[in-house]
C-alpha cells in the first residue's frame, strides 16, 4: 500500500527540470483603478518538481525562491514576498505598500504557459505582468 495519493501520483508526471522563461511585458497596465508602469522582465526562473512540487528560484537571485504542491492538472501558484516596499502617490493618497513576486501557470496545457506577476501584497499580487513560457530542460 502506497502513502501517496492518486493526486499526487498524477501531479509526479510533471516531475523533472523546467525553465520559466518571460515573453511579453506590457508598458502601461491597469489593475483596478492604478495604473502600472513597468518595464519589460527578462529574467528566468528555475523550477524543479518532484513527487509532484515545484521547488524554484529567480536565477539571478536565489534569495527569490519558492515550494508549491502542483495539482493533478499540473498547476500551481507561488507567492515569493520581497521584503520590499513602495509608495503609492496620487492626489489624495499616499502609502506605503508590500512587492510581492507571482508566478502562476500550468505545466500540463499544451502551451506550457503563465505569467509572472511584480506586484501589490494589498492587491493579492497583481501588478506588472509578464507571459511566461515553461520549458522543459
Amino acid at each position: 500500500m502506497s502513502c501517496v495519493s492518486s493526486q499526487e501520483n498524477r501531479a509526479a508526471q510533471y516531475d523533472g527540470d523546467w525553465r520559466a522563461l518571460m515573453r511579453e511585458t506590457a508598458s502601461v497596465q491597469q489593475v483596478q483603478n492604478l495604473r502600472f508602469d513597468c518595464a519589460p522582465f527578462t529574467e528566468s526562473f528555475f523550477i524543479r518538481v518532484k513527487n509532484g512540487v515545484a521547488s524554484g528560484f529567480m536565477e539571478a537571485d536565489e534569495n527569490y525562491s519558492f515550494h508549491v504542491p502542483l495539482d493533478h492538472r499540473g498547476r500551481f501558484k507561488a507567492q515569493i514576498p520581497t521584503n520590499s516596499v513602495y509608495t503609492y502617490k496620487d492626489v489624495q493618497v499616499s502609502r506605503e505598500s508590500n512587492i510581492v513576486l507571482v508566478l502562476e501557470g500550468a505545466l500540463s496545457t499544451g502551451k506550457k504557459t503563465g505569467v509572472f506577476v511584480i506586484g501589490d501584497q494589498a492587491i493579492d499580487g497583481q501588478g506588472c505582468a509578464t507571459q511566461v513560457q515553461f520549458v522543459a530542460v
